[in-house]
């Protein structure tokens, strides 16, 4: 059997989900990092064929998909999204891919004033004028931006900060992004798929406080939401590791369309793709319970 899938950003969160679940299926794929580490060796363990390559990188890009029919493209949340997506797109229509699932959001709309929304809004339009398949999955807020909004302050003090505490939001587990991914791309039928954007949503919708509560409870200690301003806020987050410089400069607009209700919705997506309900925040939260107590004596 040959390899016709291709995942890139296969060190990423959802893509490794997304070839944990293909290869529970029985495919075939090929992951392409941009280094070679101990993450792509547990891969290339797995089975899963590795290629190096760069999104910049048109030969590598044209090498990492010759051969390949079906592909994920998520790129890290840095800069520049649209001129990656513009050579992958390039390259892909070059060798005869027919499907690209590209990783876009939630509320991406053209009025958007985020310079990362806006990007993703360019990058939905580059894949379907390139016409080699694309399908758009469009996740809600993902759960694990709260190891870096929530856990710190939490396995310290106590206390979740946030601002708009009036805003309601859905919140997605990766596990559910990289398996409606995986669906997909497995899909003998992928026509019904082309052209589709599809909003991924978690099981409901949370305030500050609903998600305070949520943490207070699964780790049985009380925390307190304190509301604050957008300005505190990315002053307070902007260092943790997970908070790249382009994302807390993205944090400011990204707040405002959070507070407009762009995420205040709940789809049937996965479990109309996968079959089963969405993963709930608290099932999230329970995986990951240790970063919530990391400083506590």
């Amino acid at each position: 059997m040959k390899t016709e899938i291709l995942i890139t950003g296969a060190t990423g969160t959802t893509g490794q989900y997304a070839i944990q679940h293909l290869l529970k299926k029985g495919k075939k794929v090929r992951a392409m990092v941009r280094v070679m580490d101990e993450r792509s060796k547990h891969l290339e363990a797995q089975g899963v064929e590795i290629v190096q390559g760069d999104f910049f990188d048109i030969k590598a890009l044209r090498t990492a998909l010759d051969g390949i029919k079906r592909a994920y493209f998520l790129y890290p949340f840095q800069d520049y999204l649209p001129k990656a997506a513009g050579l992958f797109a390039k390259a892909a229509k070059e060798q005869g891919v027919e499907m690209i699932i590209e990783m876009s959001q939630m509320g991406a709309e053209e009025d958007s004033t985020s310079p990362a929304t806006q990007n993703h809004v360019v990058t939905e339009h580059i894949f379907n004028w390139a016409n080699v398949g694309a399908v758009h999955i469009k996740p809600g807020l993902f759960a694990w931006n709260y190891l870096g909004f929530a856990a710190p302050t939490v396995a310290d003090h106590n206390k979740f900060y946030y601002p708009h505490p009036e805003a309601k939001y859905t919140i997605v587990h990766p596990k559910d992004i990289g398996e409606v991914v995986a669906e997909i791309l497995a899909n003998n039928d992928i026509d019904k798929h082309i052209g589709q954007s599809y909003e991924i949503s978690g099981n409901q919708v949370y305030s500050a406080e609903e998600i305070t509560k949520s943490i207070s409870e699964l780790i049985d200690q009380e925390v307190e939401y304190v509301p604050i301003s957008v300005d505190q806020w990315i002053d307070a987050v902007k260092d943790h590791p997970t908070v790249n410089e382009f994302l807390a400069k993205h944090l400011k607009e990204f707040s405002a369309e959070v507070a407009d209700g762009r995420f205040n919705k709940t789809t049937n997506v996965v479990k109309d793709i996968t079959g089963h309900e969405p993963r709930s925040f608290q099932e999230y939260i329970e995986e990951h319970k240790e970063a919530f107590f990391s400083n506590k004596s």
